[in-house]
């Protein structure tokens, strides 16, 4: 049935639901977004182009990580924490094949594309609101309905205290993600990704601009570091190439990152933010599901490690990381394996007078990789890097000619790189979450396309 429909209709269905994912499938006590489930929608091409998948570069080295991981299962403490990680990398080579054999002009022209950006829009209003009205993202996320789009595990972890995360702090908002951090990435990369499909440049950079303030608006810091830095690779490359397009746009993305960070971290914004929420403290519901505080227990805004500083806390998890690996250099930790030497290491720095909270994950993609799996899953990801800079690098240079093409590679490219700098300091992963590895596949395919010459003028 499926080979009746198009490609284009079934890939922009996939990607559609990547957004809210929608866990209404349980199976043998887990629950499954339907977004991964459509995944098998793309299974034909995955059965027809069997001999292009064994050969392609992106797929054959993401089948080497996933054999050293699947060795890596048979020691592991916690293996359904491997068999999930194996299955995204599986999902991203399945959408990646589908998007890098679609038409991407039809593409772009499906109603689930179009519903697709219109649901981006309005997942960045819903984290802007949830920012100036903090109230509203904690009654949401410790509602009922609020498991559609999360976990329900997740959802009632966070409602029974057993789950905490930084969303609970009121300067970070992250709508339907219970971590401001991966939001921030998220709505970062679709910002870039806007830029990429919109031909023309004002309209581009006006869609653009609302889902870069839900980026700021999500309080991560990280991100403006890294809006700040793609700026400036911007804008080497402009110099680089000698290229007035190029230019353009690493000036465009420089005033509107300076704009948010006059936005956002001048006193004067925050002070009539600040008269807003106040006048509607009266009128916040009160938070179900959640008993309020006694006086000597804190809040869920309060028991964040907004009192520890998160460098630091940074550096003592990547110190632990260091012992680890002293210990395990080859074959790492297995699964679950960094979950149980962390929490010795946690009462380890307890005697010796140092606070940090238990339950932190390494914070780093190169050592969450290592621990799960050893150092040749490493090298795999390394590779696997290296060839994405490579034919971003391409792309970028066969299309410097062409004002949307080169706008195109550039924009791919930055959102690519913004989910792997995100990763070195934060939890996203090598391919990111479930909402992000269907179209971190989409922007790895686009990319490979406009490397290839036969494709370039497709731009």
């Amino acid at each position: 049935m499926t080979s009746s429909i198009s490609l284009e209709s079934r890939l922009s269905f996939v990607l559609l639901l990547s957004l809210p994912q929608f866990f209404v499938v349980k199976v043998m006590g887990m629950w499954l977004p339907l977004a991964l489930v459509a995944v098998v929608l793309l299974f034909p091409e995955l059965i027809i182009r069997f001999r292009e998948l064994v050969r392609d570069r992106t797929v054959l080295l993401l089948m080497g990580l996933m054999a050293t991981q699947c060795f890596a299962l048979t020691g592991s403490v916690d293996k359904a924490m491997g068999v999930k990680v194996i299955v995204y990398e599986a999902v991203f080579i399945v959408v990646f094949l589908a998007a890098k054999h679609c038409d991407w002009e039809r593409l772009k022209k499906q109603p689930a594309m179009w519903n697709f950006f219109i649901g981006c829009f309005l997942l960045a209003g819903f984290v802007i609101i949830c920012r100036i009205f903090p109230e509203l993202e904690d009654t949401f996320l410790l509602s009922g309905w609020s498991g559609i789009f999360i976990n329900p595990n997740v959802q009632q972890g966070l409602a029974d205290g057993s789950i905490r995360n930084n969303v609970f702090d009121p300067v970070k908002a992250g709508g339907i993600f219970v971590n401001a951090n991966v939001a921030s990435c998220y709505l970062g990369m679709l910002s870039l990704c806007t830029l990429a499909c919109i031909r023309r440049p004002r309209l581009a950079w006006g869609i653009s601009l609302p889902l870069l303030v839900a980026v700021f608006s999500t309080g991560s810091k990280t991100a403006t570091v890294i809006l700040i830095g793609l700026t400036i690779v911007y804008l080497v490359v402009a110099l680089v190439l000698r290229n007035i397009l190029a230019a353009k746009m690493a000036l465009a993305l420089g005033v509107m990152v300076a704009s948010m960070m006059i936005l956002f971290y001048s006193p004067i914004p925050q002070q009539f933010v600040g008269k807003i929420t106040s006048q509607e403290t009266n009128l916040a519901p009160m938070l179900p599901s959640a008993s309020p505080p006694s006086s000597d227990e804190p809040g869920p805004r309060e028991t964040l490690d907004n009192a520890e500083d998160s460098m630091n806390s940074r550096l003592l998890i990547w110190q632990y990381g260091l012992e680890a690996f002293e210990e395990r250099p080859l074959m790492g930790q297995g699964y679950g394996g960094w979950q149980q030497g962390f929490s010795s290491y946690v009462k380890r720095l307890g005697e010796e007078g140092i606070e940090l909270r238990d339950g932190f994950p390494p914070h780093n993609t190169f050592i969450y990789l290592w621990s799960q799996s050893g150092a040749l899953s490493v090298v795999f990801a390394a590779l696997l890097l290296l060839y994405w800079s490579g034919i971003s690098l391409s792309a970028i240079g066969k299309n410097r000619e062409k004002e949307h093409g080169l706008r195109m590679a550039m924009a791919l490219t930055g959102a690519w790189v913004w989910l792997t700098v995100h990763g070195m300091g934060d939890n996203t992963g090598l391919l990111g979450d479930a909402h992000q590895v269907t179209l971190l596949a989409v922007i790895i395919a686009g990319i490979d396309n406009l490397s290839e010459r036969k494709r370039a003028s497709a731009a």
